[in-house]
């Protein structure tokens, strides 16, 4: 049996997602709730907030395909969220407060 990582559209609360989510660009994270930066990939809990990370969203999945297989198999809680998707729902939502 060949697995293969799938997108998978889901309905989430987004604010769950956002409170939760280590935004992970080249080489480190940053906590989406409190913005702390240089966070570690294996890290559980923001370092700064202490917030459990519940979400990964990856700038470039390409680029982090490998390390994405090693924590689905190591760290079974976490979901994938698509980082393109993250940004833009973060965007509405901040000019629907801005603009009411």
């Amino acid at each position: 049996m060949a697995k293969q990582m799938i997108r998978i559209y889901q309905h989430l609360d987004f604010n769950d997602v956002k409170e939760h989510t280590l935004e992970y660009g080249v080489l480190a994270g940053i906590c989406s709730k409190c913005k702390c930066l240089d966070v570690k990939l294996d890290a559980l809990f923001c370092p700064s907030c202490g917030t459990p990370f519940k979400y990964i969203a990856f700038q470039n999945i390409r680029e982090h395909l490998p390390k994405m297989l090693k924590i689905n198999e190591e760290r079974t809680a976490v979901r994938f969220v698509d980082y393109q998707d993250f940004k833009r729902i973060e965007g509405e939502m901040k000019a629907r407060s801005i603009l009411g």
